[in-house]
């Protein structure tokens, strides 16, 4: 007799196989320290230590939604589907903190359209000096929960 699952038991354990898949990208190592203050495109550089999968699958989220990393490294977000960004400039979102002394980043100009996406085989990527924990969102999808935490020890 076949089992039927329902669509949160599916996105559940497909959830699960696919953050376990992950958590061996998103270790630490380095960066190789080159980058600028992370307002641009990657096509390399880090060697794929502390990757950030946006929109996976379709879904609303940041696989991994926290990661640790240490000051001077790089995380890159991969734009794995339309329609998303990544902004941690505290006035695009109450949601949004970062550490006294750090600078907001984001896909976007500062004080740019909030709204302006990146197109899904995308990268970004930004290296963080100041420790503290930051917190970021995907701007037209914070309202469904599209949040993220970088913790920079």
């Amino acid at each position: 007799m076949p089992e039927s699952y329902s669509r949160r038991q599916f996105v559940a354990g497909t959830s699960a196989v696919t953050i376990a898949a992950l958590a061996g990208c998103s270790g630490g190592g380095g960066g190789d320290g080159d980058s600028d203050d992370g307002d641009g495109s990657s096509d390399g550089g880090g060697g794929g230590d502390n990757i950030v999968a946006v929109g996976p699958g379709g879904d609303l989220v940041f696989e991994p939604d926290e990661i640790t990393i240490s000051t001077g490294e790089t995380v890159t977000w991969e734009f794995e589907s339309p329609t998303h960004n990544v902004s941690a400039y505290p006035d695009m979102s109450e949601e949004i903190s970062i550490p006294d002394g750090a600078s907001g980043f984001g896909t976007m100009e500062e004080g740019g359209d909030a709204y302006e996406t990146v197109s899904e085989g995308e990268t970004f990527e930004h290296t963080f000096e100041t420790a503290g924990e930051y917190t970021y969102v995907c701007v037209p999808h914070v309202a469904s929960g599209m949040i993220g935490t970088i913790v920079v020890e």
